[in-house]
């Protein structure tokens, strides 16, 4: 399809979902289709004829980017984020600018689930996943702190992608805390994710794997927590990949990563200093939760924070314990179906662990759950094995025969 035709069907799915779904903080339908009319002038590219959507924190030079806050209303910046700049070289064009929690963090907009609208999308990437779920944009760039690509991903039933941290840059985006804060994306399908990775690394394109993977099932502190249908989405994808003649094993959380997941010290104590202007000009326009947890942030304590960051270096350096023979591990990625009501976008106790360790991380689409919402799985490996887990990836939901 081309970029003409392409947009032309976005704006189709706009018309139908967006007055109920509301994925969109920003979007203007006579630039989108000048913008792919210049796409096919120029001859596409490696993703011509592919929409884009963008999480309204990063910058668009021809588009508002107001970070889903009041302080920001009618920012105009001057140029693309780094991520958007390359994604409209390659031929994406950009619909428009998807729905933010505020400032990324947890306080949620007004998008909703596009399976159920009384239901969370989750966040805060929350437009950017309900607009590849609806098909108003074929990917939509998003962001990471805990759990913002791994969770919203799920409850949509589309594919999520968090890539090996800092392998992406987020040069024009608004950050939260800078050693978590990681670029994703979104797509309908884990080729399509793979595409947007090469576009924006320049690396080579993943290859096809010669053999079924070595997938460990993880089993994690957090499974105490699980919803039936979260541990039967891994269950199932388990067998299936059995099926599919892969060795799986199960493999149990080492000792040196427990307590590492609920830990929110890093995120607290950067969020308030990279929020430093926001939180101390504009308190008042700031919601009550986020002006509550910067302050928590401004009285951690630096040798607290310095210790969390001791022991997260110390687990990375023991990476291979973790992984041992297994080529990827298999985890849940949400605690069940999206929860009922706008409010809480959900939790991310079964991401926030590998965000903090930097780890490549791929949400895929798995099973219907009890009351008809999706429900994912979570698929991650070694640090800079980001092609090798979408070559995973795509093993793993393609035709089980092979």
């Amino acid at each position: 399809m081309n970029a003409i035709a392409a947009v032309e069907r976005a704006l189709r799915a706009v018309e139908e979902r967006e007055p109920e779904v509301r994925a969109w903080a920003w979007l203007d339908a006579d630039r989108a289709q000048a913008e792919a009319v210049a796409v096919e002038r120029r001859g596409g590219g490696p993703l011509g004829g592919v929409v884009l959507g963008v999480k309204d924190i990063f910058d668009t030079w021809d588009q508002p980017t107001e970070c889903g806050t009041p302080i920001f209303a009618g920012r105009r910046p001057r140029a693309d984020a780094a991520t958007v700049s390359l994604l409209r070289a390659a031929g994406a064009v950009c619909l428009g600018k998807t729905v933010t929690a505020e400032l990324a963090s947890s306080h949620p907009g007004p998008t909703t689930n596009p399976h159920r609208a009384t239901h969370t999308p989750g966040g805060s990437s929350m437009g950017s996943a309900a607009a590849v779920a609806c098909g108003m944009a074929d990917i939509a760039l998003g962001t990471q702190t805990a759990g913002s690509i791994i969770r919203p991903a799920s409850f949509c039933g589309v594919f999520g992608f968090k890539p090996t941290f800092g392998t992406v840059s987020p040069a024009g985006v608004k950050l939260f805390a800078p050693s978590l804060d990681t670029v994703g994306w979104f797509a309908r399908t884990p080729e399509l994710l793979d595409a947007v990775r090469v576009c924006l690394t320049g690396r080579a394109p993943a290859a096809p794997l010669t053999g079924p993977p070595r997938i460990g099932v993880l089993r994690t502190e957090q499974w105490r927590a699980c919803a039936p249908e979260s541990a039967q989405a891994v269950v199932e994808m388990a067998d299936r990949a059995r099926t599919a003649d892969a060795q799986v094993s199960e493999v149990t959380q080492p000792d040196f990563l427990d307590g590492l997941a609920g830990d929110l010290t890093v995120m607290a104590y950067e969020s308030a200093r990279t929020l430093a202007w926001e939180h101390r000009t504009h308190r008042d326009l700031l919601s009550p939760a986020l002006r509550d947890f910067l302050d928590m942030g401004v009285t951690t304590d630096p040798g607290v924070y310095d210790r969390v960051l001791a022991r997260r270096d110390a687990a990375r350096a023991r990476e291979a314990e973790l992984f041992g023979a297994c080529d990827v591990l298999l985890t849940p990625a949400v605690v069940g179906e999206a929860p009922l009501g706008l409010a809480d976008t959900g939790d991310p106790k079964f991401a926030r662990l590998w965000t903090l360790l930097g780890l490549p991380t791929v949400a895929i689409p798995a099973i219907t759950g009890p009351t008809g919402l999706p429900v994912g799985v979570q698929l991650l490996a070694r640090t800079g094995q980001d092609a090798a887990l979408l070559a995973a990836a795509c093993w793993l939901t393609s035709d089980p025969a092979h």
